[in-house]
Parts: structure tokens; sequence; C-alpha cells
């Protein structure tokens, strides 16, 4: 019989990988209980139709754009700058995957216009990816320095 191996760097196991795992799903029971508990008929059909569309625009759309120009930053980036690049990439998606119902207008309602007041989204969504790829540029030329 052969000893039980110790899980090798950068692979799940341990007591504090069990323990973060143990207290992650807790939290993600509390939420889908009280979810269930709070939310009934149509609400829940619209948290449903919410998750699941969730999950298929990251996993159908989001993240095979995400590695695809990953795979051509690899290509083309060099070395030192391609984490900030990635980095940069990755929050400008999720940034943008946020923004998209309120840039889109998803949800607006004619007899509610508070709902969603008419700020200028827009510019606001593109400062916040300047910001982005600012830091992703300073980032890029401290580590060239380097």
């Amino acid at each position: 019989m052969s000893a039980p191996t110790r899980p090798q760097r950068g692979e799940p196991g341990g007591v504090r990988f069990w323990i973060a795992a143990a207290v992650g799903l807790a939290i993600v029971a509390f939420g889908v209980a009280g979810l269930l508990r709070n939310v009934h008929g149509d609400a829940l059909l619209s948290w449903a139709k919410l998750l699941f569309g969730g999950l298929v625009v990251h996993d159908g759309i989001a993240l095979p754009l995400v590695a695809l120009v990953s795979v051509v930053l690899v290509r083309l980036a060099p070395a030192r700058v391609r984490a900030p690049l990635q980095g940069a990439l990755i929050v400008s998606v999720v940034v943008l995957l946020v923004a998209l119902p309120v840039l889109t207008g998803a949800g607006r309602l004619a007899n509610n216009p508070s709902l969603l007041p008419s700020h200028r989204y827009g510019v606001h969504v593109l400062a916040i990816l300047g910001v982005v790829w600012l830091c992703a540029l300073v980032l890029a030329l401290a580590r060239g320095r380097r």
C-alpha cells in the first residue's frame, strides 16, 4: 500500500483549502436558501433567467473571448508585459458585462423613469476602462524597467 502523497504546489489540498471550500460552500448555501425563502413565482423565474443567462454569457461569450485575446497576447506581447495586459483584459470584460444591462437600457420602464436614471453611463464606463488600461500601462512600464 502506497503512502498518500502531499499535494504539489498549485494543486488544491491541505487544511486551508478545505476550510476555505467549506466556508465558501456555506456562504453559497446561505444565499440560495435566502433566495428560495424570500422570492417566489415570477420573481424567482426572473432570478433563474438572470443566473443562467449570466452563465451562458460568461461561459459562451466572455470566457472564449478572453482566452482568444490572451492567446494572441502571449504570441505578440513581450513576456514582461503579458500579465498586466491580461489582467486589464479580464477586468475590462467584467466591467463591460456588469455595465451591459444599464448601457443597453434593459429593464427600463416607461412608468418608472427613476429605475434607470439617464446618466451618462457610456462615458463613465469608458472612464473606468481608461483607468484600468492606464494602470496596466503603468504596471507594464514598471515591469519593463526591472
